[in-house]
Formats: C-alpha cells, structure tokens, sequence
C-alpha cells in the first residue's frame, strides 16, 4: 500500500472518530452502551494516532515539499539560463556577443521564390556589372568585433592562439580579442559564388576576385570549393522545414514548384546595423602589424599539411588540377 493510500485510509478512521454521535450516550441509556461507545472510541484512537501512521504522514508531507522544491529550481533555473535578450533564439544558438548586444527582431515574410524576376529586382537578380558588383561590396567588409578571454572560451576555442587587439596599436587594454559574424562570411561566400558564375556573361569583368599574392589557378578552384562547402554545412545545420506547394501550369505536364514560401525569420538588418556600429576601424585593421607576441599558425598553402591545427586530406592537392586534363571524378570515400 502507498502512502498516499496510507494517508487517506488514516484520515477517513480519524474523521470516523471525530464524526461518532455521543449525544445519544444520555444519563438514562443503559450503562452496557455507553461503556461499548468508550470501547469503540479508545480502538479507532489507537489505529489513526499510531507511530506507523504518523511516520507515513511526515514522509508523505517531505516529499511533497522535496518534489515541489526541485520543480520550483528547475523552472527558475531554467528561466535565469535563457532570460533577457533573445530568449528564444538562444536555445538554438551558440553564444554570440551580438545575442547580449541587441534584440534581434523576428518577422514573418513570404520569400519571392519566383522562377522569373519580379519588378523588385534584389541584388541578386540584377544583370551583372559595376553597379551590382557595387551592391554586393557592402558586405565584403567584414567587421572585427572585440570580446574578452573569457567570451573566447564560451566560444569553445582556445584564447592563445586567437588574434589579440595589440595594446601599443589599438589601446584596448589587454583582455581585447577579434571575432567577426559568421554570416557576413556566408554572404561573401554566396558572392564568390555568383561571380564565378556569371564571369563568361557579356561585357561583366569581375572586380575582386582573386587579387591576393598567392593567387593560383588552382587557389582559385579551392576557393569556391571552399565557399560551396561553407554554404551547404550552413544550409543544412540550419535546415527549415517550411514546404512547397505544387500547381499546374498550362503547356507544361510536369507540376510547377511554388517556391514563395511562408517564413519566420530574423532581422538580418538589424544584425548587419549593428555590425557597422560596433566594430573596430576597418581601415586601421587592414593596417595593422603582427604583435612581437602573436601565436602564428604554419601556412596551410605551403606545408598542405594542416590548417589551423586540423589535418588536411591528400585530395585538397589535386583541387583545380584534375579538371585541367580533363572531366574526372575522384570518388569520395567516408
């Protein structure tokens, strides 16, 4: 028997007890019933005000008190862990300065998913040339941001071989350390990508594309194998699960994809705002000299041994080489 079944079987005797009628136990009713009232109230008081009972009681009231106590501590803890700014994107989110900065809104929107262009012609759908290429620059300067020690660590990496803001150059003290937004780096991905595509289209001469001193054929096809893999870890660690529709279409006997579908999404305007407003001077950080002191990493276009600390795979040394002698495949092996 539980005790809660103790606990009611022991209040049901004591209310019993408490309920029984001694009025009718009057001075003229025979003596043998009035003794068998006294009898009958002296058993049920032993059965409810028993040690056994008693102890079932208290274990039953420390539990409840225990039980109540734990949930309280863990609805407050959880409370405390995603309380203030952006708690709903913080669950999904690893730790970012911009989550401790600002609210970043969240609307509701249909994408234009269209096959041919609206008359609100995005960047992306401009015709290729200067003027576009002009568009699409404003997220090509990615932004340094300053976090300390202890944030770098939140981050999961390691602050000795981070990029430190030198005292003697930027006057930021000694706890200052470099981050940048990842998804400016995926719009710049998304960039590379839409530049090599149309590089054939008439009278489009690509600006910026490949200018730096170790610049390669085969630099350039690591590159945007790089891009494309960035862009697909992204597309996937951030899967939607919206749907399409499918509708027919006269003259055509396949369904047509409705691709303007209905989102939730975050204000990428507000995350790029606050970008250019907290970020270090960008022209002063392309100036800047490596400290006397920095942790300085072995290139990974020399040895092609390792980047950053991670070991690199044989196959990267044939990227924008195969395609040169010809259409290979080199099989992928997990």
């Amino acid at each position: 028997m539980g005790p809660f079944s103790k606990l009611f079987k022991s209040f049901r005797r004591y209310h019993q007890f408490h309920q029984l009628d001694f009025s009718s136990a009057s001075d003229d009713e025979p003596e043998g019933k009035y003794e068998e009232h006294l009898l009958m109230n002296e058993r049920l008081q032993r059965e409810t005000v028993t040690p056994k009972s008693r102890i079932w009681i208290l274990l039953t009231i420390t539990n409840l008190i225990i039980l109540g106590t734990t949930v309280s501590m863990i609805l407050t803890s959880h409370c405390q862990l995603y309380a203030g700014k952006n708690a709903d994107l913080r669950p999904i989110s690893w730790w970012s300065p911009i989550l401790d900065a600002i609210e970043i809104p969240t609307y509701e929107t249909t994408l234009n998913g269209t096959f041919f262009a609206k008359p609100e012609v995005s960047i992306a759908r401009e015709e290729p040339g200067p003027e576009n290429d002009a568009d699409w620059e404003q997220y090509e300067t990615i932004r340094t941001h300053i976090v300390s020690r202890e944030d770098i660590l939140r981050l999961g990496k390691n602050p000795d071989t981070v990029m430190r803001f030198d005292n003697d150059y930027w006057g930021f003290g000694d706890d200052a350390y470099m981050v940048q937004l990842d998804v400016m780096h995926q719009v710049h991905c998304l960039n590379m990508l839409r530049k090599a595509a149309f590089h054939d289209y008439p009278g489009y001469i690509p600006t910026g594309v490949h200018t730096d001193a170790n610049n390669t054929h085969a630099s350039r096809w690591t590159h945007l194998g790089h891009c494309v893999d960035i862009l697909l870890q992204n597309i996937q660690c951030n899967a939607n699960t919206e749907v399409i529709t499918l509708a027919w279409v006269d003259g055509r006997t396949q369904p047509w994809p409705d691709f303007s579908v209905n989102r939730k999404c975050r204000d990428f305007d507000a995350i790029y705002k606050w970008q250019l407003e907290n970020s270090v001077d960008a022209e002063k950080f392309d100036r800047m000299p490596i400290p006397h002191d920095a942790y300085v990493w072995p290139a990974p276009w020399e040895n092609r041994e390792s980047e950053l600390g991670e070991k690199l795979g044989k196959h990267q040394k044939q990227e924008g080489v195969l395609g040169q002698a010809g259409h290979q495949h080199t099989k992928r092996h997990d």
